[in-house]
């Protein structure tokens, strides 16, 4: 349970520096991303942070409880991408590409953790 509250922390610091990153490159592209990119960094970071949250719910559930069944926290995280990404389409003051990339964070950051050698369980791996 510790471990999952260092990935936690770690996924937490990994998006705001990928968040910040992807600022900056807008910045550059763009010439004047302003509040729009802002606000969509937030929110799908939000969203991220927040799937990640209900996944590990889920992961301790199966574990302490023995809860096999989790196709219905599979619809939920699923409804909280489908909810920010639409909540962005909708909005003209949130950039909907930028809402959308803190998504594919986790995926960056514990790729990193797993190469980096700094996360290694029993088994070596994730």
């Amino acid at each position: 349970m510790n471990d999952l509250h260092k990935e936690m922390r770690f996924a937490a610091a990994g998006t705001l520096l990928l968040d910040a990153a992807i600022w900056l490159i807008t910045y550059f592209l763009v010439r004047a991303p302003g509040i729009p990119a802002a606000l969509g960094l937030a929110l799908g970071s939000a969203g991220m942070f927040c799937n990640l949250l209900l996944l590990r719910r889920s992961v301790l559930r199966a574990v302490y409880h023995g809860k096999t069944k989790t196709f219905g926290g599979y619809l939920l995280r699923c409804g909280v991408a489908s909810a920010v990404i639409a909540a962005a389409m909708l909005s003209d003051s949130i950039n909907s590409v930028t809402a959308v990339l803190p998504f594919l964070y986790p995926k960056l950051i514990f790729g990193f953790l797993a190469i980096s050698g700094k996360h290694t369980g029993k088994n070596g791996g994730m």
